[in-house]
């Protein structure tokens, strides 16, 4: 110890509470603000290269079962054409999503991957209008490029575009504003009732733990907070109401449809290992727990709706089956980066080499894991450019889909290796199987129709209209059968809807068809008035009734 003059007692500066400039100038570069102006249009830069991504890509890359990818479309086109109602549909939003993309392009893969665009854009702009007066510019920037790329990266669907709009939402709800003016309140909230909407008719298990969080907006958002809970309740009633215009009953099919959105054992089965997220969990629950103890009783509110967009965005997920990795990314954002987080007063105030090192560990950890989204999502956008590569050529021009392998089951009962009926013993249809399967039925049938015969495949839904002939989409495969001339039956198991469908239209087949021709993987119908197709082998053309 040393003394002054006058006998006084000088304590020693312990290292942990000497100033650390190098590490706080680093630390001050992430939690900068800049123009709102500038980082709304860095922000939206950014999002836009998935954008392209999906708009330009030549095929999409899938692991679902091809009917499952040209399902909705034909849905959407039958939707289109009155053939089906829009409200009995299981996520209307999406299907909204896929008939404005089908106006710009027609192969199935790339309808999927332009309505991907659609959602990536319109989550982009909106989050980042709402973040740039929330978070730092830095992160705002990385955020709105990863919310872009895991709407648009080749395995989402609209589970994963419904949770992005479910965290912007979120984030709005349960952040202040470093702009608390009540015009900005309005319009925030106007535009999170807009998202509230959509999620009513993406999945409602989104828009009801939705408006459970909306429910804390008033205490959470600042003095302008009432505005914002009351902005989003006009702007979610007004979309709704549009809705129920446009296809009277939807609301109430939504209704009806949130029990079984909301059962709990969804939370237990489906979605990814504790293994894949675990890394993001922790790293989300340290940030928290550091904002906790870092801020007190005075910041409760940052580090308690930091948890409580965790626990909601994860039970969310669950329920819908979306990847839940962006939700602990955010969730650690919120408790980081937001205007009311404790680590601005570290920095500004209070900036020790303790104070200053807990800050920088919260902010790398946090923009790690939003980066690691993008990443995720830039690495399936890599391997779709490889697959499309090594696709067979007829794949990706005239479906647009590729997946990896090659054909396996279906090739073989090709080429004899076993029958037909010990391959639907034993085996199941690979993707790559399905799209040989409906390519070759799709080649014969479209030849078929030149002659002026009505086709229908017999699948769960109209997938005929989308790949072999040019009419409006009926409302299912069996509605399409029932008034074709000339039907394909799969031999092989497609899918559940298939097998579904084939039960249902059996009676029809057997009363008013006449099967003419057997292959290894289809069997053709004819109606038993209608005049044979040329195109039948000579072995089964004969025997035409």
């Amino acid at each position: 110890m040393n003394t002054t003059a006058a006998g006084e007692t000088i304590e020693p500066e312990f290292a942990w509470r000497a100033g650390a400039p190098r590490a706080r100038s680093m630390a001050m570069r992430l939690f900068s603000w800049r123009q709102p102006g500038w980082v709304f249009l860095w922000s939206v830069g950014a999002a836009s290269l998935f954008v392209a991504a999906a708009l330009l890509s030549p095929a999409l890359l899938s692991l679902s079962p091809t009917v499952d990818m040209i399902g909705p479309i034909a849905e959407a086109r039958a939707v289109m054409a009155g053939e089906a109602d829009l409200a009995a549909q299981d996520a209307p939003f999406h299907l909204l999503l896929l008939m404005a993309a089908d106006i710009f392009v027609d192969a199935p893969g790339r309808v999927h991957l332009v309505a991907k665009a659609i959602g990536a854009a319109l989550v982009a702009y909106a989050f980042a209008f709402i973040a740039i007066t929330r978070f730092p510019a830095v992160f705002v920037t990385l955020a709105t490029a990863a919310l872009a790329g895991f709407i648009a990266a080749p395995f989402s669907g609209a589970p994963e575009f419904g949770l992005a709009l479910f965290i912007v939402c979120g984030l709005c709800f349960l952040t202040a504003s470093a702009d608390d003016s009540p015009g900005r309140a309005r319009f925030e909230g106007a535009l999170a009732g807009l998202m509230l909407a959509a999620l009513w008719l993406l999945h409602p298990a989104f828009a009801l733990i939705g408006f459970i969080l909306l429910s804390a907006c008033p205490f959470l958002t600042g003095r302008a907070g009432l505005w914002r809970y009351a902005g989003a309740l006009i702007g979610f009633a007004f979309a709704a109401g549009l809705m129920e215009v446009m296809a009277p009953g939807v609301n109430l099919a939504r209704a009806g449809a949130a029990p079984g959105a909301l059962e709990l054992h969804a939370l237990f089965k489906g979605g990814e290992s504790a293994v894949g997220l675990g890394g993001a969990a922790y790293g989300a629950l340290i940030v928290i727990l550091s904002s906790a103890v870092f801020g007190g009783g005075a910041h409760w509110k940052n580090w308690a709706a930091s948890a409580a967009l965790m626990v909601a965005g994860l039970i969310a997920a669950k329920l819908a089956g979306a990847s839940a990795l962006p939700v602990f990314a955010f969730a650690a954002a919120l408790a980081c980066f937001s205007v009311s987080s404790p680590f601005y007063d570290g920095l500004f105030r209070e900036h020790d080499r303790a104070s200053v090192a807990t800050a920088l560990t919260a902010a790398a950890l946090t923009l790690f894991w939003t980066g690691a989204v993008a990443v995720h999502a830039a690495g399936q956008f890599s391997l779709q450019h490889r697959a499309a590569k090594e696709a067979p050529e007829n794949i990706r021009s005239e479906l647009a889909l590729v997946q990896p392998g090659g054909p396996t089951i279906a090739k073989w009962v090709e080429e004899g290796r076993f029958s037909t009926p010990e391959a639907r013993a034993f085996f199941a249809l690979t993707p790559v199987d399905q799209s040989a399967m409906l390519l070759e039925a799709a080649a014969r049938a479209r030849v078929i129709a030149a002659e002026g015969l009505d086709v229908a495949f017999l699948t769960g839904a109209d997938t005929a209209c989308v790949l072999a002939e040019e009419r409006d989409c009926r409302a299912d495969g069996p509605a399409a059968a029932n008034e074709a001339s000339v039907v394909f039956v799969p031999r092989l198991e497609m899918d559940p809807k298939t097998t579904e469908a084939k039960g249902r239209a059996e009676a029809m087949l057997y009363t008013q068809f006449k099967m003419v021709e057997r292959t290894a993987l289809w069997e053709i119908w004819v109606r038993r008035d209608a005049p044979a197709p040329a195109g039948l082998f000579p072995s089964t053309a004969t025997d035409y009734r």
